[in-house]
């Protein structure tokens, strides 16, 4: 997977030059082991690093510990951060990922500690490749997206200007995290920012490599003019570059585009152009993809005998590197050039072959849709244990009805003689009953008139403080814009949005409680699809999350439906979406759903600093001792969970949650499957 991630690190202060000739680096060797003074011989070091780390990487190691001990020796602590920064991007190209990771958070400890922004952005990306590279997609794009937002901060603030940002590079690396995880559409549409970001700031190779990004999905989707529109555009920065490396595998995707067009002619131009460049920078495996193309126009021209020479070729590098799509596309060359001039033995020993390898590919391919399956088999086993322990315990039932109703004859013989017992006992019990429930009316009033106060206490003491924080805001406009203080009243802005936001959120959850507690709300049961209700949900507080940093998904199921109130299933999943990114300061949210018995059961997960135990147990009462405030310091009033947990009740459902401190919460809502 290495070799075909289109990587940005930052931050390096030297130009990596991986193709300069064994003499120079020679050269430089010999000058790094006699340089008079330490300073020349920590930029000679620097130099080397940058000779060694994509060809001899534990070369690359060795001289960037000795820029680290240099830049102690010189107490001078950016060099030694820059040799931290060398060995954290050496260990990730080694594949060492958890020591890279060790250095590079040394590197960001020591940015954030004198408060170098720039670098800390520098350092977030490089982590974030780092991460991108061990396939941990969650770190990468987190690392990524605080980069983005560091980078836009300082952009915004006129602390540095957009090229210096180099904003476009850390976009395209947020669009290869996307395109790893098959999410095409995420991916396009980075790969676009980061486009558009490289064009405004006139930066033609960024821009050439978002354009690559965006032909490579192209070519995914099998739109090869399209891609072609794309490769052919790019061809000539990455030329003027001299990028070698990029213009190799370039023109192998050109040459499978031709080849899937049948424009044999253009086929042969790139794929000898693949074969020459890569050859030259000793990239076997596009070597081979290269050959295994060429073979293929020679096959479509009836050269054959080139066509076997070329594609034998191709085979032995797919052998050499174990890739069985260069060993498939060279057998099936192979198999068809030798049916072609009538040597059918060889041609039926490489359509055997073929037909083995391409099983092999389609079993790779299948292997995660198998594991699926067999998830969902076992999860369809046990549910049908538990139907067959239902069905058990409904027989252990009937009989043991069918006993009580002999032993209930009996006793009815038996009652008959008591019957005056009886009597007096029911009218005693009738008037201790009649007592009992005075008693526990008076005790439910005494129960909702203390609610009523704790909910107008709170309400009060949040509309105060709002209206309050309104009333302020505004003398504070008077003033800001008497004084044409633009970027306070920016600033302030941003927090009267958050105040509307947070007491429109508040007034909605206020008239739903009152409507409930008048018993005017009567809910209308009907079929409704979990995941059209969430999507809707998901439009409207997807800003707010992407303004803190946050992602929502969604796997809920198409054929998960529900027997609910539409009105008040909507109340219930707002609140908990909103309690989710209230309390998430980082990760994502998400939103599943799952069969369990004869419920359809509703997720609502974040990563956010969740419930202490003691907290959990009064979890859904209006309560001010539950009351806490956001991640970013947003005021709650406690209603919304009281309403999630009533009106789920109203539903003929009910509601669970899980959740441990500083390990995320989870939300469970049980509804009648519809």
């Amino acid at each position: 997977m290495r070799a075909s991630l289109l990587i940005i690190f930052f931050g390096f202060a030297v130009s990596f030059s991986p193709n300069l000739s064994a003499q120079s680096i020679q050269q430089l060797r010999i000058a790094f082991e006699k340089a008079p003074n330490d300073t020349i011989k920590l930029n000679t070091a620097k130099q080397l690093f940058g000779r060694y780390v994509y060809s001899k990487v534990d070369s690359a190691i060795f001289y960037a510990e000795q820029v680290m001990a240099l830049g102690e020796t010189l107490a001078n602590p950016k060099h030694k951060s820059t040799g931290v920064q060398y060995l954290g991007i050496a260990y990730t190209i080694k594949g060492d990922f958890e020591q890279a990771a060790n250095y590079m958070q040394q590197n960001l400890d020591y940015y954030t500690r004198i408060g170098d922004s720039l670098n800390m952005a520098y350092t977030l990306n490089n982590l974030g490749v780092n991460f991108l590279y061990a396939e941990d997609w969650l770190l990468s794009s987190q690392n990524f997206l605080q980069s983005v937002r560091i980078k836009e901060d300082l952009v915004a603030r006129g602390a540095i200007g957009s090229k210096e940002a180099d904003l476009a590079s850390t976009l395209l690396n947020v669009a290869i995290t996307y395109n790893n995880q098959s999410d095409t559409s995420q991916a396009a549409k980075y790969f676009t920012l980061a486009l558009n970001e490289a064009r405004m700031v006139k930066d033609s190779l960024n821009a050439a490599k978002a354009q690559n990004g965006l032909g490579n999905l192209a070519l995914t989707r099998k739109n090869y003019e399209q891609a072609l529109l794309y490769f052919k555009s790019i061809e000539p920065v990455f030329a003027g570059q001299n990028d070698l490396f990029s213009l190799g595998k370039l023109y192998n995707n050109m040459a499978l585009c031709y080849a899937e067009l049948n424009n044999t002619n253009e086929l042969m131009t790139y794929a000898k152009r693949a074969t020459e460049v890569n050859k030259e920078i000793g990239n076997e495996q596009s070597e081979g993809l290269a050959l295994m193309y060429l073979g293929l126009g020679y096959l479509k021209m009836n050269r054959f005998g080139e066509a076997i020479e070329t594609s034998a070729k191709a085979l032995s590098i797919g052998q050499g590197l174990n890739t069985k799509a260069l060993m498939a596309g060279s057998y099936k060359n192979l198999y068809e050039a030798y049916a072609a001039v009538g040597n059918y033995t060889k041609a039926y020993e490489y359509s055997l072959l073929f037909q083995q390898t391409d099983k092999d590919l389609y079993s790779l391919e299948r292997a995660e849709q198998i594991e699926k399956l067999s998830a969902q088999y076992e999860a369809e086993k046990r549910e049908a244990q538990i139907l067959q322990l239902n069905q058990e315990k409904a027989l252990q039932t009937l009989a043991l009805e069918k006993a009580n109703s002999e032993r209930n004859l009996l006793l009815a013989l038996l009652a008959s003689a008591l019957i005056l017992a009886a009597l007096i006992i029911y009218f005693y019990r009738k008037i201790a009953l009649s007592k009992k429930q005075l008693n526990q009316k008076n005790a439910e009033l005494e129960r909702l008139n203390k609610t009523k106060d704790r909910f107008f206490a709170i309400i009060s003491h949040d509309l105060r403080s709002h209206i309050s924080a309104f009333q302020s805001s505004g003398r504070l406009m008077k003033h800001y814009m008497a004084g044409k203080d633009t970027h306070k009243l920016e600033t302030l802005s941003k927090e009267l949005d958050k105040s509307a936001h947070n007491i429109g959120h508040l007034l909605d959850n206020l008239l739903q409680w009152s409507i409930d507690q008048l018993h005017g709300y009567e809910p209308k049961p009907q079929p409704l699809s979990l995941k059209a209700v969430a999507l809707e949900l998901i439009q409207i507080y997807e800003p707010q999350a992407l303004a803190k940093g946050l992602s929502i998904h969604s796997t809920i199921d198409d054929n998960h439906k529900v027997m609910a109130d539409r009105g008040s299933l909507f109340v219930v999943m707002r609140n908990l979406l909103a309690n989710a990114i209230k309390f998430t300061e980082q990760g994502r949210i998400q939103l599943f759903s799952t069969i369990e018995e004869n419920w359809v059961v509703l997720g609502v997960q974040d990563s956010g600093i969740g419930i202490p135990a003691l907290m959990q147990a009064e979890l859904f009462s209006i309560n001010e001792q539950k009351i806490r405030r956001g991640t970013q310091n947003e005021k709650g009033t406690g209603l919304g969970l009281h309403l999630v947990h009533e009106f789920v009740r109203m539903n003929g459902g009910k509601v669970a949650v899980r959740s441990e401190p500083y390990e995320g919460s989870t939300f469970l809502v049980y509804l009648k499957h519809a």
